[in-house]
């Protein structure tokens, strides 16, 4: 429903309201449900004095109202090290969200998954045996790519190697989901052979299949697109799909822009090319090919990250952008139409070096956990209208 007031739309800064007095900095935040109440908690990965020191804390939200640090967190108490990505979701089918992270421990990157008790205390199954990461991989995706109804998890990595230093011929790795949070690894299987340089992987239905797909944003050489033939098994569709646009991509997110019934793209560039915007969209045809779309609204100032969300519920995807001058807010007003409310809608100390979204006081309508560039400290932005 689009609330009477939405054009009164704007994010506060709620940080003293909500957020405990944490020291330490964050390298990534993650939304997540800790335990069976409808509101939204929080998973800092922060560090001390040392980034190699890193933990992972547990923020319980108290009736959308605070959060707390949870003490009684399990394994997680004495977890400590280079802890390097972390995501969460149920990978069991208990409606809590469990934990996968990736650490360099002994030269080289592990991944792990620990299990929620369904009130934030996590433990691992001794019984399940979780499959190694090839060398290198940095981040992980959980996403049903096989359509059973569970999530599996997606790995890349910028540079995979194999165990002689060589680069790897599979640039991302697929682990499929049994149901009970037990995996198998199916790269060679269902994955073909790819470049190295990933830093990101977008997922949706492309091309109009109703099954996910994989865009995936590279740091040099061109971004690359994986259709899905529903039994996730992906297929290079690159050189017939996408146009030929250099690399620098640093992340993409994707939308329905113009109500097609499609899914578009917003790409994040770390340069500027000869247009002279660092960012651009990417429009789908319905069957997965796209062209290339400029819009002179978008910033020219070099891009890390690109977040779409429908910010005040008409329907229409707002984009966040994050670059090197600052975050900038776009209100979707229609096909391919958006008004910049910045300068309106934002606090002011908007460089933030990345943000997660999560409805943090059950009002139907997402906030920001953002990180500031400068600190590494994190800040709380709630979404209101008045």
């Amino acid at each position: 429903m689009v609330p009477d007031n939405f054009y009164r739309q704007h994010y506060v800064d709620a940080t003293q309201r909500y957020y405990p007095d944490i020291a330490e900095s964050v390298k990534q935040a993650v939304f997540s449900h800790i335990n069976r109440d409808s509101y939204r908690d929080l998973l800092l990965l922060s560090y001390g004095k040392k980034e190699d020191e890193a933990k992972i804390q547990v923020l319980v939200n108290r009736d959308g109202k605070r959060f707390d640090i949870l003490k009684r967190t399990g394994a997680l108490k004495t977890l400590r090290g280079n802890l390097m990505f972390l995501v969460a979701g149920d990978l069991d089918g208990d409606r809590v969200d469990d934990l996968v992270f990736i650490e360099k421990k002994s030269g080289s990157n592990q991944a792990q998954v620990l299990f929620n008790n369904r009130k934030g205390y996590y433990y691992r199954k001794p019984e399940s045996v979780f499959p190694p990461i090839f060398s290198g991989m940095e981040r992980v995706d959980l996403i049903d790519l096989d359509q059973d109804g569970d999530r599996d998890l997606f790995f890349t990595g910028r540079k995979v190697l194999q165990e002689d230093g060589s680069v790897h011929k599979f640039q991302a790795q697929l682990f499929t989901n049994n149901g009970k949070g037990e995996f198998k690894d199916l790269t060679k299987i269902l994955l073909p052979s790819l470049p190295r340089g990933i830093n990101g992987a977008s997922f949706a239905d492309y091309d109009g299949d109703g099954i996910v797909d994989v865009f995936l944003t590279y740091d040099i050489g061109g971004d690359r697109l994986l259709l899905n033939n529903g039994l996730a098994r992906f297929e290079d569709k690159t050189s017939n799909a996408l146009p030929l646009i250099p690399g620098g991509t640093a992340h993409a997110d994707w939308a329905d822009f113009d109500q097609d019934g499609d899914n578009d793209l917003l790409v994040a560039r770390k340069a500027q090319g000869k247009s002279k915007t660092a960012s651009y969209f990417l429009e789908n045809d319905g069957k997965g090919h796209f062209k290339k779309r400029a819009h002179k609204i978008l910033p020219h100032a070099p891009s890390s990250k690109v977040f779409l969300l429908d910010a005040n519920g008409t329907k229409w995807a707002d984009m966040l952008i994050l670059t090197e001058a600052g975050a900038y807010l776009y209100h979707g007003k229609g096909k391919w139409s958006f008004s910049d409310e910045t300068d309106r809608r934002l606090p002011r100390s908007t460089r933030f070096r990345d943000m997660s979204f999560g409805d943090i006081d059950d009002d139907g309508f997402l906030d920001v956990f953002a990180i500031s560039r400068k600190t590494n400290k994190g800040r709380i932005w709630l979404n209101v209208f008045y």
